[in-house]
């Protein structure tokens, strides 16, 4: 906006030259010619013919003082890098028109062409000052956003570090109950039955018995913990992680994208199917590539096992073997569905309702 009242005011000047100045039929085709070439210069910066059409204007001026009045707004319209080499060719119709009787016209178009010329500089100069700071201001954002998604993602790695080491040590205290509590309490158990076997008297029985019923309640007690702690340790995608981290057939990549946790048993179907399907890819298979995509919808859960390698077994994918007729058999468990294709690689689709939805 600044640039085109810039403009306007130049061709202003123009037209109040050529009102005091020029009463000839050129006044009309100067005007249209500054203006067109004023509009084409702001509306077309990238324009390669516009230095030509300057440059011809410029030429008119030295034979038609109505072009002259108009040096200004030329002179503004020039990028700044035109300025070395073509200045001194647009100051040469001053220098043909500098005559006695229009000394104090000349002297005023020099002015001004000067201010036209300043002026110009100082705009292309706070265009660049504006752009650079654009550009700055854009990188700064653009490293602000990586060093956002870094933090976050180590984050997210930190997170997932804390939760495995906590499953590892809930995994480590249930062995340690089940094998050194759970002994003592089943060794207990022998040892009271040994001595009910050899004790004869009537008034031990039942003291005894209590003490054994109590060791029994003890050792379900404890066994329901373990089973409780190894349970919670349990989670789907670590579990799945390690896989894909221990599996050295070829490169695995996982897609997690679950809110709500899934039951322990729906966790153990879903374990026992990817393996059996990454011991199918590492029998029948060259592939190179396995993913799990894992993903949550609104009423069901979807597992997506799939490889890119190609069939090289002698047995084909329609017979159903022992592997696919127990994933069968687990989604049939989970009133799920399963959807077997190989037309690029293996795919194999399940779908498992949650518990939650009728």
């Amino acid at each position: 906006m600044k640039q085109l009242i810039n403009y306007l005011l130049f061709l202003c000047i123009g037209c109040c030259f050529s009102f005091f100045y020029d009463h000839q039929l050129y006044r009309l085709l100067a005007l249209l010619s500054a203006v067109i070439l004023a509009s084409v210069s702001y509306l077309y910066t990238r324009r390669t013919w516009t230095p030509y059409a300057m440059i011809l204007f410029a030429l008119l001026a030295t034979q038609q003082q109505s072009f002259l009045y108009y040096l200004p707004l030329l002179l503004y319209c020039i990028r700044r890098q035109h300025f070395s080499y073509t200045i001194l060719l647009y100051l040469l119709p001053i220098l043909f028109h500098l005559r006695m009787e229009n000394l104090y016209l000349c002297t005023a178009i020099a002015i001004f062409s000067i201010f036209a010329i300043s002026l110009r500089q100082q705009w292309e100069e706070n265009e660049e000052i504006k752009l650079s700071f654009m550009r700055q201001r854009d990188a700064t954002k653009e490293l602000a956003d990586i060093l956002s998604n870094k933090n976050r993602h180590l984050l997210v790695q930190q997170e997932q570090e804390i939760r495995i080491a906590i499953l590892d040590e809930r995994n480590r205290i249930a062995r340690e109950i089940h094998d050194h509590v759970g002994h003592l309490l089943s060794s207990a158990l022998l040892q009271i039955g040994a001595i009910q076997a050899i004790q004869k008297e009537d008034k031990l029985k039942e003291p005894l018995q209590n003490l054994r019923d109590t060791l029994s309640q003890g050792m379900d007690n404890v066994r329901s913990s373990v089973h409780d702690l190894h349970d919670d340790a349990l989670d789907l995608q670590v579990t799945l992680q390690r896989l894909l981290k221990d599996y050295s057939f070829c490169d695995g990549t996982l897609e997690y994208d679950v809110l709500h946790p899934l039951s322990q048993q729906t966790i153990y179907h879903i374990l026992a199917i990817v393996k059996e399907s990454m011991n199918n890819t590492m029998k029948h298979s060259n592939a190179t590539k396995y993913s799990i995509t894992v993903r949550e919808q609104p009423a069901f859960y979807q597992l997506i096992l799939r490889d890119n390698g190609t069939r090289h077994s002698s047995v084909p994918w329609q017979t159903r073997g022992i592997g696919l007729s127990n994933m069968q058999e687990r989604v049939a468990d989970m009133h799920g569905y399963l959807n077997i294709t190989h037309t690029s690689g293996f795919q194999i689709y399940i779908t498992l309702p949650k518990e939650d939805k009728p």
